[in-house]
């Protein structure tokens, strides 16, 4: 499961990397833009949760991971042992994995991003790929993949809120599995939540 998790960190932060490449923008109404949506992340209720109706995606699948970033640790750039929780705008997240296609466990995580939809669109849509745009319960929403190179894995996003948003990202999933998987999700009291497992992160490590 490692190898997987860490798979995700490194898809992700490519894509990151490939979003943050472009520097400094001349467009003056940007700096206003951005303290628009810290405002609305400074506003933002504390996390906001969701799980799968059965825990999760389905039968054959197993929840292997739930963690949280606590509050102050949201958007700290630090190392730690488990690399997608060191991403910045990761809130927390839940992993899974799934039935095997040619003895390759399929992977999936569900992850709350302090991140507006535009934001998780401009970092998870490669050059080589478009985004759908649509709803995931009445959410707006946009899912991708990759033609070029489906091994990459899907994703789909979708906006609970100004500034924060949930994404699924699999590997081993069909792009029009992982929306419909995507519409079952629910949302959860921080109670249901923590008892699928889950472990609050600090900087002295996970909280009882």
């Amino acid at each position: 499961m490692r190898v997987k998790r860490w798979t995700l960190a490194v898809v992700l932060a490519s894509l990151l990397a490939v979003g943050g490449c472009g520097g400094a923008s001349d467009d003056p109404a940007q700096p206003a833009a951005a303290a628009q949506n810290e405002s609305a992340r400074a506003d933002l209720p504390d996390p906001r949760y969701a799980l799968f109706p059965s825990a999760t995606p389905g039968p054959d699948w197993e929840l292997t991971d739930v963690v949280r970033m606590r509050s102050d640790e949201r958007d700290a750039k630090r190392k730690r042992a488990e690399p997608l929780g060191a991403l910045p705008g990761v809130d927390w997240y839940t992993e899974y994995t799934g039935p095997a296609a040619n003895d390759t466990p399929a992977y999936l995580s569900l992850t709350a991003y302090t991140q507006s939809l535009a934001e998780r669109k401009t970092e998870s849509v490669s050059e080589t790929s478009t985004a759908t745009d649509g709803e995931i319960n009445g959410h707006p929403a946009f899912w991708t993949m990759d033609p070029q190179d489906p091994g990459s894995g899907a994703v789909v996003a979708w906006e609970i809120a100004p500034g924060y948003t949930l994404e699924l990202f699999a590997t081993g999933v069909a792009l029009d599995d992982l929306v419909a998987m995507a519409k079952t999700v629910r949302d959860a009291t921080e109670a249901e939540w923590a008892a699928a497992g889950a472990d609050v992160l600090s900087p002295s490590g996970p909280q009882g």
